[in-house]
Parts: C-alpha cells; structure tokens; sequence
C-alpha cells in the first residue's frame, strides 16, 4: 500500500541522490545504537512485507503482522520469541485467508490485556455492497488457545452499510480503548466497534470530507490516538489546503464532534500528513510526507508539533525538515513515537546512503535551549532491511523496534531492534 502513495516521490528522490549530497559533522556526544535482525522475512511460506507498530505481551514476546506471504501468499499474524541464546523464534498464528469470507492483507494489530489480537485487512470478508470484488476488508479478532492454537473471528465486514457509508478498505490497525472498544478509521468513515453479549456493535462517529473542500479532512491516514479523556486524535492526507489534523471528541448523547487543530498550507509548512500521531505532555507530534523549508523539490517532509497556545489557539512548530541533506534521510511516511521522557523515534522512507536510499531510523531530543537536536541512529543498507514504513515501538529501555517492508537477508522485509549503547551528553 506505500509503494502506491510513495510512487510521485521517486523522481523526486532519485534526483536527489544524484546529487551526492554530504553527510554533516554532528557536533557533541550522541547515544549510539546496535541494530539487530530479529527476523528476515521472505523465505517459503513465511510472511512477506511486515506492515504496523510491534506489539509486545507481558513475557515480551513481539506481535504484528505481514501484508503478504505466508501460506496462501496473503497475508499472516505473526509472533517472535527471545531465546536464551539472544535469538528470536518466528511462529506464524494465522495465514490469511484460512476460509471463505476471511480478509486478507492485514495492516497491523493491536493487543488487549488477556492476550487477543485484534486487526483489520484492506481487501475480503463478505458484503454484498462492496464493489471490489475481492471484498472491502474485515476487522478480526484472534484468540489464544489452551493448545496453543489461535482462533480467528471476523468481527466486521466492511461495506455493511448502504452506500458503503462505513467506509472500506482500511489502512492501519484499530486502536484499542476502555472496556475493549476498537477505534479506527476505514475510506471516508472513523468509526467504533463495541463487544457486547450478543456479539459486536459496529457504529460510524464521523464521516469527513463532509464539509465544502473537504476542509475538515479528506483521506485519513494513520491509527487514531486515544487520550486518557476518550478523545481521538489523528490527521487526514488530504482535505482543506494540504491535509489536516483533526481531534474527535466525544459528546453527550453518544455523538462525536470533530475539531481541526491545524490545516497544512505546504510551503515552509508541511503537507500530506500521513501516519498515527504522538502525545506527550498535552502536545501532539506528527509528520508530513512532504512541504518544509528546506529545497527539495515539493519538500521532503516535517516533523512537527502542535501545542495549545492562549485561549483556543493552537501553535504549530516545526521540529524538523527533512533534505536537502540525503544522508538525515527523506520523506517520512509513518509518524514518530514518544517514549516516556518525550524523546521522539521514526523513519524515513528514502533517504539514507545515496547509494542505497534505502531509508534511516532518526531519534529526536528536546534541548535546553528549547530546540531539538535530531539524530539518524540507523542507515538501512538493503541487506539489513530497506523502506521502513511504520511507527517504531519503544520499550522502557529505549530499545527501539521496527519493520521494513523490503530487504533483510531473504528480501521479504525484516523485524529489527536498536539498543542504546551510550548515554547522550545534556
């Protein structure tokens, strides 16, 4: 699904590489990261293109899933396991699809306290309103056995609702709320899926694109973010002027009432926002594809921040552009993570080693001075991985956890970690 979004970069990127841009002098002490290959993907039946954030349980044991590949070449869930030796052990838990009706192609999957999965796929399940033939996706669950066997149950099917007013074809993995509640958003619709005693109750909070030029959003992009007062932030590729970000926030009587927090303009703002957004201390993190002031054709993308100013406005800063400089990488398609001190992790899609533009890893700091200092922790190679193109996953040890898409040993996309080795100075 990137490599159809990404496809106007190309030219753009490769024109950029050509130019054999120098890497700069970083000044002062940085963390520096050991990178391991905890799966390559790729070989026999085994998954193909990892999509969606790690997610661990409590023994941490790693979760997530591969849009393709796998026994019928569409799809798996997967789990790794850390070995005493340091490494990992890979077993599949589902290959899409297992029956007549199953998704396929998943997008990511999130986990509840009692050790379910749940997920959505962007093609499959059943629905006569569909016009895609394959079917306009499902949300599944997937249940831990006794036996160990894991059972699937197809919670959804997109493209219920006449006109397919519940949207299809969704993106990105649900997001998972109080009392198992799953959040996400699918075509033009963001929606809620509650369990109740008689099954699932699907139900649709907002529709965008509904206003003129679509300026409350159009095309959303990215898992919603949930905060601890049940409302969900998230942003949209396209709509108003070049995407926006958007909060949905719960009213009385059960309906949603969405509030646009910034609209993107390009230029030395950024545009086409794409991927979930980040909350740290009441401020919200995200990233843009393209815009920035730095030349680089349309721009190769932000790193940003929006902050509640006086009264009800919201500021945005940018925290980081992306090119001209290749090697700091370009084009960041999935948003950054926070870990607990506020410290930021992403990727970039392109960029890196001019004679790879395989994609980086970066990691931000706040600095005293209130600026942030950015550093590229992993340059992907293509051997090691290549196109990361999902949100990293950080653990309490600022080990940072991620996927590619392609590349690693069998070319199938890998599973990656990167452990801190050195403090960084203040």
């Amino acid at each position: 699904m990137l490599l159809t979004r990404f496809r106007r970069f190309v030219a753009t990127v490769l024109a950029l590489a050509a130019a054999g841009w120098a890497l700069p002098t970083s000044a002062g002490s940085q963390v520096q990261y050991q990178y391991q290959i905890l799966h390559a993907f790729g070989a026999g039946d085994d998954g193909n293109a990892p999509e969606g954030p790690p997610v661990f349980d409590k023994k941490g044991n790693l979760y997530s899933s591969t849009y393709v590949g796998g026994a019928n070449q569409l799809g798996t869930v997967f789990e790794l396991t850390p070995g005493t030796n340091g490494q990992w052990s890979e077993t599949i838990l589902h290959s899409f699809p297992a029956s007549p009706g199953d998704g396929y192609e998943p997008t990511g999957i999130v986990m509840d306290g009692a050790g379910n999965l749940y997920g959505t796929t962007t093609i499959g399940g059943t629905s006569g309103n569909c016009k895609v033939v394959q079917g306009c996706g499902t949300i599944f669950e997937l249940s831990p056995g006794t036996n160990g066997q894991w059972t699937e149950s197809i919670l959804y099917n997109f493209c219920s609702l006449a006109n397919c007013a519940d949207g299809g074809v969704p993106g990105y993995a649900p997001t998972l709320g109080s009392g198992g509640t799953l959040y996400g958003t699918a075509g033009n619709a963001a929606f809620k899926l509650t369990p109740a005693l008689s099954g699932w109750t699907f139900n649709v909070i907002y529709t965008f694109c509904s206003l003129p030029n679509c300026d409350d959003g159009n095309d959303p992009s990215g898992s919603l973010t949930l905060d601890t007062k049940g409302n969900l932030y998230g942003e949209t590729a396209e709509g108003g002027n070049g995407g926006v970000a958007y909060v949905l926030h719960p009213e009385p009587g059960g309906q949603w009432k969405e509030f646009v927090l910034h609209g993107f303009f390009g230029g030395d703002d950024g545009f086409d926002p794409n991927g979930a957004v980040a909350l740290h201390d009441g401020a919200l993190y995200g990233s843009t594809e393209e815009g920035g002031g730095n030349s680089c054709g349309g721009g190769c993308g932000t790193v940003f921040q929006l902050a509640r100013g006086s009264g009800k406005n919201i500021n945005e800063q940018i925290l980081h552009d992306f090119g001209p400089n290749e090697a700091q990488g370009l084009v960041p398609v999935a948003g950054p993570a926070s870990d607990l001190h506020g410290d930021l992790f992403g990727v970039t899609f392109f960029g890196g080693s001019s004679s790879c533009n395989c994609g980086v890893v970066y990691g931000m700091k706040l600095r005293g001075n209130g600026k942030w200092a950015y550093q590229v922790l992993h340059t992907f190679m293509g051997a090691d991985g290549l196109e990361p193109g999902s949100t990293p996953t950080i653990d309490s040890k600022g080990n940072v956890y991620g996927t590619t898409g392609g590349g690693g040993p069998n070319g199938g996309g890998v599973v990656f970690e990167l452990s801190p080795t050195t403090q960084a100075s203040k």
